[in-house]
């Protein structure tokens, strides 16, 4: 039994009107299991529904299905609610900037910030404290210093669409079964298989003008794993989280970032096979600009 995920975050007051919960929804704010969702896409219970509002990520399990408004108490009972804390108000007044000329933020960059305000500023407010207390910060040879280390935007090399990935290249590196490709654009590229919410999905995507250790750190504080990552002489991060890995590659102020997950009901695939996946493919897009 299922119910459409609009109809249920809205059911469970986490949007004010089912118009905001859908128009969520069509912004990419919304995702079950980890994969963005449309206003009609099915929610069964169990299933791990993140919604971002207004700068916090709510990350809720569905306990019960329900497609109307309820009241708050009945609506307390439709879920399992894994939230973070949201940050203090003097953290959220605190949020940095983008650095000057690196334009504006692309949808993906803004989808980052939010996870940012939601769970790194915590952390950067007690290291911004900690160094103001060494009087490191608001020196003016700090911010020589920092002007003068701060990575350019689009510095980087310029890709191929995909990195100049074909769905025969990702399917032979895979063996994910079925795989279609439903998105392509110049920044990112999306190939699935089977079922919307639990199928195989291997993505790339290409972020100019977003440093890497913003998406680091997101990986860090979500994911199992996070290691230090070398291929080609390039530098990045390598993250896995139970059916998921992911491998980023730096070059100053853009990256490049490649996502695979394979479907648990498949016998045949790993997470081992598909992090050996993902470095062929990153070694593919890394050959394709040399």
């Amino acid at each position: 039994m299922t119910t459409r995920v609009d109809s249920w975050i809205w059911g469970i007051r986490l949007t004010k009107t089912r118009s905001a919960a859908g128009a969520a929804c069509r912004a990419g704010h919304v995702q079950i299991n980890g994969v963005t969702a449309k206003p009609a896409t099915p929610v069964s219970v169990g299933d791990e529904v993140r919604v971002r509002l207004h700068g916090r990520e709510r990350i809720v399990e569905v306990a019960k299905l329900i497609s109307k408004r309820a009241s708050a108490p009945v609506a307390a009972d439709c879920y399992i609610d894994h939230s973070p804390p949201p940050p203090p108000r003097e953290v959220v007044a605190a949020i940095p900037r983008r650095d000057p000329g690196a334009g504006r933020p692309t949808k993906r960059e803004r989808r980052q910030m939010d996870r940012l305000r939601g769970g790194l500023l915590p952390i950067l407010a007690v290291l911004a404290l900690a160094l103001s207390g060494c009087g490191i910060v608001g020196g003016s040879s700090h911010d020589t210093t920092t002007a003068e280390n701060t990575p350019k935007a689009g510095t980087g090399p310029e890709f191929e669409r995909c990195g100049g990935l074909t769905l025969d290249d990702v399917s032979k590196a895979t063996g994910f079964p079925g795989l279609k490709q439903y998105v392509d654009n110049p920044s990112a590229c999306e190939w699935r298989a089977g079922d919307y919410r639990q199928g195989a999905v291997v993505s790339w995507n290409w972020y100019r003008g977003s440093p890497i250790g913003r998406e680091r750190g997101n990986e860090q504080l979500t994911r199992d794993s996070t290691t230090d990552f070398e291929m080609d002489g390039e530098h990045g991060f390598l993250a896995q989280h139970e059916e998921v890995c992911e491998i980023g590659i730096q070059f100053e102020a853009d990256f490049i970032e490649l996502s695979g997950r394979y479907d648990t009901r498949d016998a045949n695939q790993t997470l081992e096979h598909t992090c050996d996946a993902m470095k062929d493919l990153t070694h593919k897009t890394l050959e394709s600009v040399k």
